[in-house]
């Protein structure tokens, strides 16, 4: 969505822009935890339900940026002189912009994701996310350190596991934008 909306709202301009902005601030006006609970309030507690709900709520900041990138690569000289030569508008946005786009959809989709990870362990540990998911873990564990003689095993095995899971994605993450970003391409020795 972020990227269809973004891409769409900064190359077209006009009133598909004034839309589109008008949905992302409307949405951004929202508490996203609270938006969040209420969807899953609404949709239910299943997988599928709490992805959804994740996504109307995770797509926004990542729209915001892509539009703001696509009215600054529309206005550069080698789009100016792809229109000029008649080049479709389907064609100068698959060739130019959104290869010129990747590397900030990889960078944002790895910070993105350590936040959607973040938000559905908050709402298990609430009780309305997902069953069996580490927020669910770190609240059972929580209860096991109040006992006589503490168990902590539960709490760092939960929480190393969550830690690990978005290290391994923001290095992932960092290695394929070294690859996608056209201004640091290596050259070949």
């Amino acid at each position: 969505l972020a990227l269809l909306f973004g891409v769409t709202a900064g190359y077209r301009g006009g009133r598909v822009d004034d839309a589109v902005f008008f949905l992302i601030s409307t949405l951004a006006a929202m508490p996203g935890l609270l938006l969040l609970i209420a969807l899953i309030t609404v949709l239910g507690r299943g997988p599928v339900q709490v992805c959804v709900a994740l996504g109307v709520t995770g797509w926004v900041g990542l729209c915001r940026l892509v539009r703001g990138e696509t009215l600054k690569l529309r206005e550069l000289d080698y789009v100016k002189a792809a229109r000029a030569l008649g080049v479709s508008d389907f064609r100068i946005l698959v060739r130019h912009i959104l290869p010129n786009l990747m590397h900030l959809v990889i960078i944002t989709f790895a910070l993105m994701f350590s936040g959607l990870v973040l938000a559905e362990a908050v709402l298990s540990w609430l009780g309305i996310g997902l069953q069996g998911s580490w927020g669910q873990m770190i609240d059972q564990a929580r209860d096991e350190l109040s006992r006589e003689p503490v168990v902590w095993r539960n709490l760092i095995a939960a929480a190393t596991a969550l830690f690990v899971l978005i290290l391994a994605v923001n290095r992932i993450g960092d290695a394929v934008r070294d690859v996608l970003d056209p201004r640091t391409a290596r050259e070949a020795p």
